[in-house]
């Protein structure tokens, strides 16, 4: 169970070091090809990859950042509201496996009975990429942990355009080409976005955005 912050950014970084490592060797790989043949085939291959790393540390930051919060057991009703919501989401599909009526009255006795408990954070499979990372998914992983995307309205459209498109476009079988000097653009990119999501996720933790803000 990751319990401090320390902890966290320690996870997190043990998860990107060996990405980093895997999409700098791509990197050389690529300005290295001799031939326009192979140059070509390894761009295509590096872009996927290039997709891959950043829906895989979007996914496995976002479920550290969940598991950390999880792990305080603070009492709902000084909970941020995003979590509660997420609590309760979980409760929502317990309900959905019964038909009664009377079901509801789980959903009733959280509300009437258990702000004060401590919180069941729900960390493990909640965050879903649909194995397609696009802006609107993207946007909605965001607010499951409450993480600020105003950091990355900017960046929106080249999540679509740039990285999603291709990527999908390469997964298809379907003809891309980029020009080495466009890889390497796109590249820096991707890791500055991953350095963003990176750094958003740590000041959350740090400046315990988990918490319900005083009144």
């Amino acid at each position: 169970m990751i319990r401090t912050t320390d902890q966290l950014i320690d996870r997190i970084a043990g998860d990107l070091v060996w990405r980093r490592r895997e999409l700098t060797d791509m990197r050389a790989l690529v300005q290295e090809s001799s031939s326009q043949l192979r140059c070509r085939v390894v761009i295509r291959a590096a872009v996927a990859l290039l997709y891959a790393h950043w829906e895989g540390f979007v996914k496995s930051t976002s479920s550290f950042y969940l598991e950390f919060v999880a792990s305080h057991r603070i009492p709902y009703r000084k909970l941020a509201p995003n979590f509660v919501g997420l609590s309760l989401r979980s409760k929502y599909f317990e309900l959905g496996a019964s038909e009664k009526i009377s079901s509801g009255n789980l959903l009733a006795d959280f509300f009437c009975t258990s702000l004060d408990a401590q919180s069941r954070v729900p960390y493990k499979n909640v965050v879903d990429t649909k194995s397609n990372l696009s802006s609107k998914v993207l946007l909605d992983i965001l607010a499951a942990p409450g993480l600020d995307h105003s950091q990355f309205e900017t960046r929106l459209r080249f999540i679509d355009s740039s990285l999603v498109s291709p990527r999908n476009h390469i997964a298809h079988g379907e003809d891309l080409s980029l020009k080495v000097a466009e890889y390497l653009e796109l590249h820096d990119d991707v890791i500055a976005l991953i350095e963003l999501f990176r750094n958003e996720v740590e000041n959350s933790s740090v400046l315990r955005r988990f918490e319900r803000a005083a009144v």
